[in-house]
């Protein structure tokens, strides 16, 4: 058992992470403290299909809708870095004009709903994750790896490294939120399933922006697809909400499609959308109280990612920004 509770972990993790930003960014210059490099912002839509069954009548998924979004689409690191190093990539969409109760109050009208390309967060525990930010920020990496391994953690890290890849690009992998969810009464972890007929290939080199480039050349001409899919929680001990570390068994508890993202054809090379995804914030508690997170790691997310948006606005000069459909039809 850790000498910290769970609020005592988080306020940790974000004084650390606080602190961090301060020694690597100027005022005026503060990127995320993870996911710091924007591939692309796109404008999107997000449909719920037809003629749902009853029981998947919950929250967003109420009635047969289109919404307008905006995705930012990212790589995982900490820092900007080449798109030629192995890496997991982020999705994380912002569905607009969604009413209803939410469960944090600093934005009132979307819905967000955050992904890798990864079916685990590898690192999946509360405690694992602040040891990681501790020894990777106070002390150094190779002391993390001892402790792991001492502590029998080390297939962690390893797992982290393995699951690292490069991408065609981001329209056409697998994306999973890892984390569970509320959805009504049910337990559930969300993915979506590339469905695009456009196919991107990999480059004979991979060049810093390959991932953006290979984006807006599909993007020229062709729309993407992801169909979205839950999975449904049928047991609590193989299917745990406190290790995101551990895959829910798909035999048991098999992806039901609810819905589609649909990308249109676009220009998304633009100063406007790149200042925009500067200023954007992306939460798990942007959510309908219907699909509100669970579980320590989700929990501690809402603090973080609320505070550490905070900072990082405050230390831009920038207003936090909630955008709205007005916004959506305005890019160029």
């Amino acid at each position: 058992m850790s000498k910290y509770s769970e609020d005592q972990l988080t306020e940790r993790i974000i004084l650390m992470l606080k602190k961090k930003l301060i020694k690597q960014y100027s005022k005026g210059n503060t990127k995320r403290d993870a996911h710091a490099k924007c591939i692309g912002l796109l404008k999107a839509y997000f449909i719920v299909d037809k003629n749902l069954p009853d029981e998947y009548k919950v929250g967003i998924f109420n009635e047969y809708k289109t919404y307008p979004a905006i995705i930012r689409v990212s790589n995982s690191n900490p820092k900007i870095k080449s798109d030629k190093y192995k890496d997991f990539r982020g999705f994380s969409i912002k569905v607009l004009n969604v009413n209803g109760n939410k469960c944090t109050k600093d934005e009132k009208y979307t819905q967000d709903f955050l992904f890798i390309n990864n079916e685990i967060m590898p690192i999946g525990t509360l405690k694992l994750f602040h040891d990681v930010i501790y020894y990777t920020t106070k002390l150094n990496p190779i002391m993390l790896g001892a402790k792991f391994l001492f502590n029998g953690n080390f297939k962690a890290i390893i797992n982290s490294l393995k699951n690292m890849k490069h991408e065609t690009s981001p329209l056409n992998v697998k994306y999973y939120s890892t984390t569970p969810y509320m959805f009504g009464d049910k337990k559930v972890k969300y993915a979506l399933i590339p469905k695009s007929v456009y196919k991107s290939t990999l480059p004979r080199k991979f060049t810093p922006n390959y991932l953006t480039y290979n984006m807006q050349q599909h993007l020229k001409a062709n729309e993407a697809v992801f169909d979205f899919m839950i999975q449904i929680q049928t047991n609590d001990k193989e299917m745990p909400i406190n290790d995101a570390s551990v895959k829910w068994d798909e035999k048991k508890a098999p992806f039901i499609k609810l819905g589609q993202i649909k990308i249109p054809a676009q220009v998304f090379r633009t100063k406007q959308r790149y200042d925009l995804a500067e200023i954007l914030s992306f939460s798990p508690g942007h959510s309908l109280l219907d699909h509100r997170p669970i579980g320590d790691i989700n929990i501690a997310r809402i603090k973080i990612y609320k505070e550490m948006s905070k900072f990082r606005h405050n230390r831009n000069k920038k207003d936090l920004f909630e955008p709205n459909e007005y916004y959506f039809n305005s890019f160029d």
